[in-house]
């Protein structure tokens, strides 16, 4: 069957479902957009993007006409889930799980359960008599006297092997080295952020009066603060810039804790000097309250940071208020930075041992930012609270509920249907290089006793950067098989292959790129042919050479936006492998000038449409 239409992104899984209900077998289903790719962005060209739907239809043919039989792959699921980190959007996950009858086990590598809550004094502006501490107790005996949660403290995850409904578990007690294995069904990552300390700058490290906003939290808790009356807070340390964007919680902890100093010390002096002051509603009514305290709010601009110094012993600030126009000297005895956050000191081994991804902070990156905002790509594995971007009390719990739901769903069910486009290999021609199972993001493959390969058929992703490497070509993916995608190539180029342009494109980031562009209806030059493929890390050197055989005038390979990844490191592998293919170009007696590649979010419709422009410059096909 093949459909033309609409983005497989959106109606594929319908049509797929339709076709089964209609007694063939949904992987015999090929899907064609002409929408998106064509009538929307060729509006002012008729009759050429015709001609170039007619092509997209002919190759969608030529493809399915090699389309074999799938089958989705079900796992049964228990009811035994693994919370990792024991903060309060953890805690909160367990005793989501928990109340609906499963059994959930918490660990964490602190003595005590709680994460950075356990540093602050108060949680928001307007409680400053119930401490953080008291939060947290209370948090505690709700999860302590729950019969479904069982809980290891002072803890750490030393293995974890195999798949949704199927993991195997060690643990290793910081204490004691002794180890407790477990069998678990899925998994929540709810680690937690520490700050980043600001060495080197504002004399943090050099002057112990300097110190960043989770300090002065513990010393307002410990009651160890001493006698302040001239107090600067300094907003977006390493935030807001080149590295990274905003912190989230930056405002709402300056406010809060500026209005904490105010009822503890009445007589204090307190500036917060900010670029840009981001509360909502709630948080609006704390800025209120603190500027009737008599909290003062400089803002500077973004290209020109506070300066401090010292004199005679003494620290000084010097701010340039944007809103006044005048520079101000501040005396302070004391200098709180409210700097960025990342992921703590757990979350490589974590990433390691779960194959999931992190952005550069070490916050885990979950599987889509709207489509899947509170889980990994991999089946079973929940994304809970700071361990994904810094967030509020109230934020991190929300999305420690979320995160339990969406880890209950499979154990609601009792299974779990995986999709059927998987690896697939032949040991007819296999040089027993063991390639495949070294370079598999998701461990899918593993060498049997005789050094044969296999794949785990519930691991893998069908991302095809196994197929793309491997040197006998031995490795096939179902439904993305290399006779299939050069079926298309072909189909594309029967004719004028000189004017066209072959684009293989990942589905997830750089197909929404493409879906943005039409839904957009940017005009952009109409001689490029889509092929979809379910990872860049798909597309193989041979692939990319072979349009080149064909006669294209170019070839790109479109990709996800550093550093996400749906295939954790898909796009990593792909850009290594772009290089090594245009130096295979050159030896063939291929221009490698012609051999383009693009990253692309889901969202960037517009540097899709000017990636065609320039590509259409540059190789003068105008």
């Amino acid at each position: 069957v093949v459909v033309a239409s609409c983005t497989p992104r959106t109606h594929e899984p319908l049509f797929k479902r339709t076709t089964k209900e209609a007694g063939v077998n949904p992987y015999l289903l090929e899907f064609v957009s002409i929408r998106e790719q064509v009538s929307w962005v060729h509006m002012k060209e008729p009759e050429i993007a015709t001609e170039k739907a007619k092509d997209l239809v002919k190759m969608g043919v030529a493809k399915a006409a090699l389309l074999e039989e799938g089958q989705e792959i079900r796992l049964p699921v228990k009811t035994d889930c693994l919370i990792i980190g024991g903060g309060m959007a953890g805690m909160n996950a367990a005793l989501s799980v928990a109340d609906q009858g499963f059994n959930a086990f918490i660990v964490e590598k602190e003595p005590e359960l709680g994460g950075i809550l356990n540093q602050v004094c108060f949680i928001s502006h307007d409680n400053h008599k119930r401490p953080a501490a008291k939060v947290v107790q209370a948090k505690v005996e709700q999860v302590r006297s729950h019969p479904h949660i069982k809980v290891f403290i002072d803890t750490q995850i030393e293995t974890v092997d195999g798949y949704i409904g199927n993991y195997k578990v060690t643990l290793k007690s910081n204490g004691d080295e002794s180890r407790q294995n477990m069998d678990i069904s899925t998994i929540i990552v709810s680690t937690g952020m520490q700050e980043i300390e600001p060495e080197g700058q504002f004399e943090y490290g050099s002057d112990s009066r300097v110190i960043t906003q989770l300090q002065l939290d513990n010393r307002l808790r410990n009651k160890q603060l001493g006698d302040v009356k001239n107090v600067v807070m300094v907003s977006c340390v390493n935030s807001k810039n080149e590295s990274r964007g905003c912190c989230n919680i930056g405002c709402h902890t300056s406010v809060k804790n500026a209005i904490a100093l105010k009822h503890l010390y009445k007589n204090a002096s307190v500036h917060i000097l900010y670029r840009d002051m981001s509360l909502i509603k709630e948080e609006g009514t704390a800025q209120q309250l603190a500027k009737r305290l008599g909290v003062k709010f400089l803002r500077f601009p973004e290209d020109r940071y506070p300066e401090v110094r010292k004199e005679n012993g003494d620290l000084k600030v010097n701010v340039y208020d944007l809103l006044v126009g005048k520079e101000f000297e501040l005396s302070s005895d004391l200098i709180v930075l409210t700097t960025a956050f990342k992921g703590n000191d757990s979350v490589e081994q974590v990433k390691g041992l779960l194959k999931v991804s992190t952005n550069p902070d070490g916050l885990f990156q979950e599987s889509h930012v709207k489509l899947g905002p509170l889980e990994f790509a991999t089946d079973g594995i929940s994304l809970a609270g700071c361990a994904k971007a810094p967030m509020t009390l109230k934020e991190s719990s929300e999305a420690g509920i979320g995160a339990a739901m969406k880890a209950s769903i499979p154990m609601q069910k009792g299974y779990i249907e995986t999709e059927g486009i998987v690896a697939d290999i032949d040991l007819t021609d296999c040089s027993q290089c063991g390639l495949c199972s070294k370079r598999c993001p998701y461990s899918a493959i593993k060498v049997d006793a005789e050094e044969n390969p296999d794949v785990i058929k519930a691991l893998c992703k069908g991302c095809g950067l196994c197929a793309a490497d491997c040197p006998s070509e031995c490795i096939s993916i179902v439904h993305y098989s290399d006779e299939q995608v050069f079926a298309q190539v072909e189909a594309a180029l029967e004719e004028g292959a000189e004017e066209k342009i072959i684009a293989f494109v990942c589905h997830w980031c750089a197909l929404g790129g493409v879906d943005m562009a039409g839904v957009s209806r940017l005009q952009y030059p109409s001689n490029a042919r889509l092929i979809r493929v379910m990872c860049s890390a798909r597309v193989s050197m041979k692939m990319m050479q072979r349009p080149f055989e064909l006669g294209a005038a170019g070839v790109l390979v479109a990709g996800c936006e550093f550093p996400t990844c749906h295939y954790i490191e898909g796009n990593y592998a792909a850009e290594k492998r772009l290089k090594r293919a245009q130096k295979k170009l050159v030896k063939a007696g291929y221009d490698p000038e012609k051999l383009w590649n693009v990253w692309c979010s889901a969202a960037d419709g517009p540097k899709f449409a000017n990636t065609m422009r320039t590509m259409i410059k540059d190789l003068k096909l105008e």
